[in-house]
Order: structure tokens, then C-alpha cells, then sequence
């Protein structure tokens, strides 16, 4: 009887021992399913973290912990080799909540749902300043995206080459996953400007006498002459009208750029005497490739430029940023001498 009483406290014992057991497990599952486990420093409500290409659960456990409140490394690998997350691991850009738990965290990463980064393209003189402003927002750093730029072979792959490669980069906005390589990128602006450059566009460019690269050079200088988009076809047909006739283009944004002083009020003797591809007072014809990044309503001002009989224009004496447009010299003299008069008095 003793004996029979000795073992049933004994299977009560061990039943107790078992249900603890299982409420510890329960516990520890619930808080892996619900317990807040991860705060931003800030306690912003949200927080965007960027995984990188060949990331594992280990690695990214130790970016939790470097960039957030995160002291659940060990639950989260556990549940991440669970889930099997090593298998299925994306990189890219992730949203993550203020308070999320382990489960919700491993399941993020697990589900692929990653944020698209917005770039936008603006004006640049020079490729390398484009490159400059976009690598801080994807994966690929600066000295990648250089390397392939520089690279005469791969450029020319494209249809470029080191004059023309800043016109690949249309001016807008794009959205891209943050883990862009810098092939990625340059394939997918590649991709862009062949979307640009329709069968209207070729066609129109092809009746103008120009390639959609020589367009994209006079592009640049009307954008530099004007920032009046109503009066870009009205600058482009002096400029078409000069190149018809072969007189040289003597645009001063040009010369601007072959010095390297792009706050030049008066371009002087000095400066036009400038030995340079781009500076068109000594050269015939356009220079080798764009001053700028084009606009696309530059593009589109030299695609249906204006025809007219003027041969020149000066900056008319005022603020308003519009010109004054001649058919003769003379006549443009006159205008010249009454603007630089106004600058004078403007204390230019």
C-alpha cells in the first residue's frame, strides 16, 4: 500500500515537472510569437535597415543588434533556423516596426517584402557627380559604380563613351530595390534612355541631320543658355542656324565649361582663347559630348527647334532671363553694348 502511494506521488511529481516544462515552452513560444524584441534607438516608430547581398541569420543578427535595441540574438537565429530563413534569405531594404517581435521579424525577412529606394537624376556637369549623389542610396559604392564608368569597354557596350556617357542619365525619377549592383544600374538607365529615344524621336533627329548624342550635346548648351523652356526652340534654331551655315556655335556655356568657371557673368578674350574640345569659339561644329545633363525639354526644343533667320542673341537688360534675338551682326552689337551697359550699372 505505502509502495503503491510512494509511486503515485512520484508520477504526480513528474507530471508536475512535465506541465512546467510545457508552460516554460508555452511561455518562451509566446513571447517569441508576441513579446516586443526589437526598439529604434530614436523610438521612431519605424526603421528602414538594409540587408546585404550574401547576408546569413548570423549576420543579420548582428546588424539588429548593431543598429537597434535588439537583445534576442539567440531566440531569433532559433526560430530563424527553424523557419529555415538561411534558405531564403533577400537583400535588400526592410521596414521594421518599433516593438516587432522575433516571430514577425524572421518572417519579414523570410517574406522578400523589401521597400524600393526613390533616386532621382539631376543636374550634373559631369557624369561622376550623378554617380556621387546616387551610390549612397544602393548597395553598389561609389568606387564600383566609378570603375565601371571608366571603363572605356563597357561603355562603349552601351553606345557611349567618355564625352557622351552623361547622356544616358535622363533627368526623373526612378525607383529601385536597394540591392542594385552597379551593372544593375547602368543597365537599367541604358534601358531608360532606349525607352527616350522612340522611333518619333530617332525619326525626328534623323530629319534634323543630328544623332540622338549630337542632340544631347545641343541639348545641354540651349538648357545652359535658357532656363525659359518657351524660349529653347527659339535658342536651338540659332544654333542649328549657325551649324547649317558653318559658323562656329561661340557658346558661351561651352567656354564656361572648357575653364571650369561656371559663375562667369563676361566671357572675355581670355577665356575664349581656351584650348579645349569644348570650346566652341575655337572649334567647328558641336563639342564631343553634353556640358550637362540635358533636360528633356532641352531635348525636345532642339527635336522641333524654331526656324527663324536669327544668328544671334544676348541676354536682355533686365532680370527676366529672356534674350533678345538679331539676324545681324550689327545688330546684335547694339544689343551686346546696352546689356553690358546694364551690367555695368548692376555693379557686374
Amino acid at each position: 500500500m505505502k509502495k503503491s502511494k510512494r509511486k503515485r506521488n512520484k508520477g504526480i511529481r513528474y507530471s508536475i515537472i512535465a506541465l512546467s516544462i510545457c508552460v516554460l515552452l508555452a511561455w518562451k513560444l509566446y513571447s517569441l510569437a508576441f513579446s516586443p524584441c526589437v526598439f529604434t534607438k530614436n523610438n521612431a516608430e519605424l526603421y528602414d535597415i538594409a540587408i546585404p547581398s550574401g547576408a546569413n541569420i548570423q549576420s543579420i543578427s548582428n546588424q539588429l543588434s548593431e543598429e537597434l535595441n535588439f537583445t534576442h540574438s539567440i531566440d531569433f537565429m532559433l526560430l530563424a533556423h527553424v523557419l529555415k530563413l538561411n534558405e531564403r534569405v533577400y537583400p535588400g531594404l526592410y521596414t521594421i516596426q518599433n516593438g516587432m517581435s522575433v516571430k514577425d521579424l524572421v518572417l519579414l525577412f523570410r517574406s522578400g517584402k523589401r521597400k524600393t529606394v526613390k533616386l532621382q537624376i539631376r543636374f550634373a556637369r559631369y557624369a561622376r557627380d550623378i554617380i556621387k549623389d546616387i551610390a549612397p542610396h544602393i548597395e553598389a559604392d561609389y568606387d564600383e559604380m566609378m570603375s565601371l564608368l571608366t571603363n572605356a569597354a563597357y561603355i562603349d557596350s552601351l553606345g557611349f563613351s567618355a564625352y557622351t556617357i552623361i547622356s544616358m542619365f535622363l533627368m526623373d525619377t526612378y525607383f529601385f530595390n536597394w540591392n542594385t549592383s552597379a551593372q544593375q544600374f547602368f543597365q537599367r538607365m541604358h534601358t531608360e534612355y532606349t525607352l527616350y529615344w522612340n522611333q518619333e524621336r530617332l525619326s525626328k533627329a534623323q530629319q534634323i541631320g543630328l544623332t540622338p548624342h549630337e542632340v544631347m550635346t545641343l541639348a545641354s548648351i540651349v538648357d545652359q543658355e535658357t532656363n525659359k523652356n518657351d524660349e529653347k526652340p527659339r535658342v536651338a534654331g540659332v544654333y542649328m542656324n549657325r551649324l547649317r551655315i558653318k559658323m562656329p556655335l561661340q557658346a558661351d556655356p561651352t567656354v564656361k565649361y572648357a575653364v571650369g568657371d561656371f559663375a562667369l557673368k563676361r566671357v572675355r578674350k581670355v577665356h575664349t582663347e581656351k584650348k579645349s574640345l569644348y570650346n566652341t569659339y575655337k572649334n567647328q561644329g558641336l563639342p564631343p559630348g553634353p556640358i550637362c545633363t540635358p533636360t528633356k525639354a532641352g531635348i525636345d526644343a532642339v527635336l522641333n527647334f524654331e526656324r527663324h533667320s536669327f544668328l544671334y542673341f544676348c541676354a536682355q537688360p533686365n532680370y527676366s532671363g529672356y534674350h533678345v534675338f538679331a539676324k545681324k551682326y550689327d545688330e546684335h552689337l547694339v544689343n551686346a553694348r546696352t546689356y553690358h551697359r546694364w551690367l555695368n550699372a548692376e555693379g557686374y
